[in-house]
């Protein structure tokens, strides 16, 4: 399967722009199916489902795909409700974390409130992307804004890391009950934690797969602009492939004011060299609002032209390894980045933790690397684009005399 994450701040166009590679990756052959994470759900709108047809409500409140009427090829839609998998799916965990602590005398309603786990709409919004993504050919998501998307494509790994490292959970759950051990229902929730982990890694997996990709819309502003440069910087830093950017709503034509021209011509300038490394395309903005089958495939004829619609060719960064006599070298792919805003450690189980602002990406080292220690870092030019280079020394301690890897 290809999956195109389609990224960008609130408001820039990311769900018509979803649309568009939807309906043109449909043209082309793929059975695709096109979902939205976003809480403020306007993809059946821009689709032209909710017109007059007396199927909006129907179409909004879809618990499974639903086909896109009039759409070339075979296309599906999915606007994703969490709420509706929050009593399935998390039910047993918020329930055995509230009982836990009522048990040593928190107030019912403070321990309702701390169960109620920030990100849980994030979790079950992932689910349901992996559950509904088997048996199609390409999945294009519309995500929510930027820092929204960042902190829900940094989940999977961030609650396997919990379950893997902290199962010593038990425990603790079976010493606050005392001598009788666990209960049935902490042990439900205990696997029904180990179930999402395990969902959402194959979710990681699919979304960070050789086939997988994220394109990020922006629009020809200064601010705008530089939020998406962060933003692909953090995506790169947490292994996902940025196969391209759309510079969205672009005047051009004597229908527009020349300074407002002039000043997007600028702004698409700006945004090639900020860019260079990237496929950069633009789409023009339109005195007619892009809702509908017709104006969408229009709008991806601009946009795609020919090309692959889930493929703007941008070439793939890889977490790299390489040896120099006795030293190692560890790449990670952090474009535009500065080192003085990366910070890197080692955990005491040995994996490489990648700090970049609030963003972290933690890194299980080879064996070869697991008996070394990180001697320093430097940001290097490769051909894949800038990388973080983390050096790694032999650690003697670690190393019997004459032990080669």
């Amino acid at each position: 399967m290809r999956v195109l994450l389609v990224a960008g701040k609130g408001g820039v166009g990311k769900t018509t722009l979803a649309a568009v590679t939807a309906i043109a990756a449909a043209r082309d052959g793929a059975r695709t199916l096109v979902v939205s994470t976003d809480p403020a759900h306007s993809l059946t709108d821009v689709l032209g489902m909710t017109g007059s047809t007396g199927r909006a409500e129907e179409w909004r409140s879809a618990s499974e795909p639903t086909a896109v009427p009039g759409a070339p090829g075979d296309l599906d839609v999915l606007q994703i409700d969490t709420r509706a998998r929050l009593d399935s799916s998390w039910s047993s965990v918020r329930s055995t974390v509230e009982g836990l602590l009522g048990g040593v005398g928190v107030d019912p309603l403070v321990a309702q409130e701390i169960a109620a786990i920030p990100g849980v709409d994030d979790v079950l919004a992932l689910q349901e992307v992996g559950i509904h993504a088997r048996g199609y050919d390409a999945l294009v998501v519309d995500c929510a804004p930027t820092a929204e998307t960042l902190r829900l494509l940094a989940l999977p790994e961030a609650l396997d890391r919990l379950v893997a490292r902290g199962f010593p959970i038990d425990r603790r759950i079976a010493r606050l009950l005392g001598p009788a051990g666990m209960t049935a229902a902490s042990v439900d929730a205990l696997d029904a934690l180990e179930r999402v982990s395990r969902e959402l890694s194959a979710v990681r997996a699919l979304i960070t797969g050789p086939g997988s990709a994220v394109r990020l819309v922006t629009t020809p502003e200064r601010v705008v602009l530089a939020e998406t440069h962060r933003a692909r910087t953090t995506l790169a830093m947490l292994g996902h492939h940025v196969d391209g950017v759309v510079v969205n709503r672009v005047a051009v034509g004597d229908e527009w004011p020349p300074p407002l021209v002039e000043r997007h011509r600028d702004m698409l300038v700006a945004a090639r060299d900020r860019f260079a490394d990237l496929p950069v395309r633009f789409a023009p903005y339109s005195g007619v609002e892009p809702v509908g089958i017709d104006e969408l495939l229009g709008l991806a004829d601009v946009v795609l032209g020919t090309s692959d619609p889930l493929d703007l060719g941008a070439p793939r960064a890889v977490t790299d390894v390489r040896a120099d006599g006795e030293r190692w070298f560890l790449d990670v792919s952090v474009p535009g980045a500065e080192l003085a805003d990366l910070d890197i450690a080692v955990t005491a189980d040995g994996d490489l933790v990648v700090d970049l602002g609030p963003h972290r990406r933690v890194i299980a080292l080879p064996p070869v690397l697991r008996r070394c220690e990180v001697s320093g870092a430097s940001l290097d030019l490769t051909d894949a684009g800038q990388v973080l280079r983390v050096h790694f020394d032999r650690d003697l301690t670690r190393w019997s005399a004459g032990a080669r890897p």
